[in-house]
């Protein structure tokens, strides 16, 4: 089970159970739930400013700063999940990204003033969801025809 987004006080706190070695879920109805022990629970915050030392005792951590990651990876995997119709161009993916990716990036970090600060893996994230919604227009185009 995956948790992303920001860490809140009351629902981590209620975690506490689960991540313990007998996984139980504890409601505020006052019902139990046992979880299986093949199920994970893995959290991906920003902080854990609000988060108590019980919790985070419970918890591995790994700490990824984002340009440690770079932008190669979030395309590479996103052609590895590219449809099966799409993946006579996955050579050709790979050309424009690695081509055009890097020095797009540059170009917005020397020439454009941002809004909302992001950082590089946010921005190849989501230029890769634009593509996999023209993507999704161009497959309902083809199914038309």
């Amino acid at each position: 089970i995956v948790c992303d987004g920001p860490v809140d006080a009351i629902w981590i706190e209620s975690m506490n159970t689960v991540l313990d070695d007998n996984k139980k879920l504890c409601l505020v109805s006052g019902e139990i739930i046992k979880l299986s022990p093949t199920i994970c629970m893995q959290f991906e915050v920003e902080d854990l400013a609000v988060a108590s030392p019980a919790t985070v005792s419970r918890c591995g951590m790994i700490f990824v700063e984002p340009s440690a990651l770079g932008v190669t990876v979030l395309y590479e995997s996103w052609l590895e999940r590219l449809d099966e119709k799409f993946k006579p161009f996955e050579k050709e993916f790979q050309h424009l990204m690695s081509t055009f990716i890097e020095p797009a990036l540059q170009f917005v970090r020397r020439n454009i003033t941002e809004v909302a600060q992001t950082v590089d893996n946010n921005l190849v994230n989501s230029l890769l969801r634009l593509i996999d919604c023209q993507i999704a227009t161009c497959f309902a185009r083809v199914e038309e025809e």
